[in-house]
């Protein structure tokens, strides 16, 4: 019997067939808490690559040598036809990110722009769709335009304040920060005991993985954008820190919003995850806004996972949200009460700028998957924002006089 549950998921099924880890024991000594390490990154352009480069098509052996870290066990019985069918699919949905790519910027780049594209601890499977399809859509971009040079970087390790001075915008491309993947992330985590011990271990390691990463999200980028530079973050980008308002740092208040505790909207009295929301509703905050020009048309965006946002303290009123999602027209999705109460019209945020410093903030909270990217007013509001970042489209950033308007 075909395995159809997995091949239903095209991510995860890639995401279990690109990785192997054994579990760790409780006791495991050799765990060093360097931010991002080599054998990570090339882990992290594997979980790519089957999306980026659709002729590449994985073998059923080497599927079936690895297990997977979700609950359906991975059993490596896809057929060739099958195996075709799954690299067809990408390579259609590349060639449907091409085709939604506009016949020409919004505006003219003052000078060829240099791009920092960061991706890395993806989430394994959750957002390498995601991660990939804006990778594609940059890179086709790069080519058409001739305005973007990019620099693609798949961990964090040797960034510094003097590297990030060579760029006009930095992208964090659905970046998980602190989860880690490979040996010592969730691979290695799936199948061990939920002892006590165990648990101890998982959260010391968090720690020291948060440590080690605090200095470029909480002051190397912050202190970039705030001299001038530009950043746009995607989706999962601003799941770091899943706390409340009084407890985010730098990074948080840089970008102007988190992604609250409770992380997904409700629906029906339960959690609704990745791939249970279908077309959505969208409020259009700023008509008059060029960025929000593609979606004047558009009443739903077929977005595939929602996050419930807070705003921190330190940047109360200072994002400007551009679109929303429609709580009026779409009333069965239940936004976390403490964040609507808070700031009703900046929780189901999908797309916000804001300035910071000298510097520009854009962020989108769809790109879940590689499909989004084909939908064209999508493929349109992210280059614009990526020219908002390098401060060539000028747009109304000013801060909001009432939290997300």
């Amino acid at each position: 019997m075909k395995n159809t549950i997995l091949f239903k998921s095209l991510a995860i099924t890639l995401a279990i067939g690109l990785v192997h880890a054994p579990a760790l024991r409780a006791d495991e000594s050799d765990y060093s808490p360097l931010c991002y390490d080599e054998d990570e990154a090339k882990e992290q352009r594997s979980l790519l690559r089957p999306y980026l480069e659709p002729s590449h098509i994985p073998t059923s052996e080497y599927l079936a040598s690895c297990k997977g870290e979700s609950s359906v066990p991975y059993t490596g019985d896809e057929t060739p036809e099958q195996l075709k069918a799954m690299s067809a699919k990408f390579q259609a949905n590349h060639d449907k990110i091409v085709a939604a790519l506009p016949e020409k910027l919004s505006v003219p780049v003052a000078r060829k722009r240099k791009i920092l594209v960061l991706t890395f601890r993806t989430g394994l499977s959750y957002h390498a769709p995601g991660s990939a399809g804006f990778l594609i859509l940059l890179r086709e971009a790069a080519k058409k335009y001739g305005a973007f040079e990019l620099t693609e970087r798949y961990k964090l390790d040797g960034i510094d304040a003097k590297v990030l001075s060579e760029f006009d915008a930095v992208v964090m491309n659905n970046n998980h920060a602190t989860m880690r993947s490979g040996k010592y992330g969730y691979k290695g985590w799936h199948n061990a005991p939920k002892t006590p011990e165990y648990q101890a271990f998982v959260q010391k390691r968090h720690a020291a993985d948060e440590k080690a990463c605090n200095p470029f999200y909480d002051e190397l980028l912050p202190a970039y954008v705030k001299n001038g530079g530009g950043v746009i973050g995607l989706h999962a980008t601003l799941l770091r820190e899943m706390k409340r308002p009084e407890n985010v740092d730098g990074y948080g208040i840089m970008f102007g919003g988190m992604i609250d505790s409770n992380c997904h909207p409700w629906k029906d009295g339960k959690i609704a995850g990745p791939g249970t929301y279908g077309p959505i509703p969208i409020k259009i905050l700023e008509p008059n806004n060029p960025i929000t020009f593609p979606f004047r048309d558009v009443p739903t965006i077929p977005v595939t996972e929602l996050f419930s946002f807070f705003l921190p303290k330190e940047s109360m009123d200072s994002s400007r949200t551009l679109i929303r999602y429609d709580y009026d027209k779409k009333p069965d999705i239940n936004y976390n009460q403490k964040s609507l109460e808070q700031c009703k019209d900046f929780a189901g945020s999908l797309i916000w700028i804001k300035s910071y410093g000298k510097g520009r903030v854009f962020y989108n909270a769809m790109g879940h998957d590689e499909e989004i990217y084909t939908v064209p007013c999508v493929a349109q509001a992210d280059l614009d924002g990526l020219l908002y970042a390098t401060g060539d489209l000028k747009v109304p950033d000013a801060p909001a006089t009432a939290a997300g308007k």
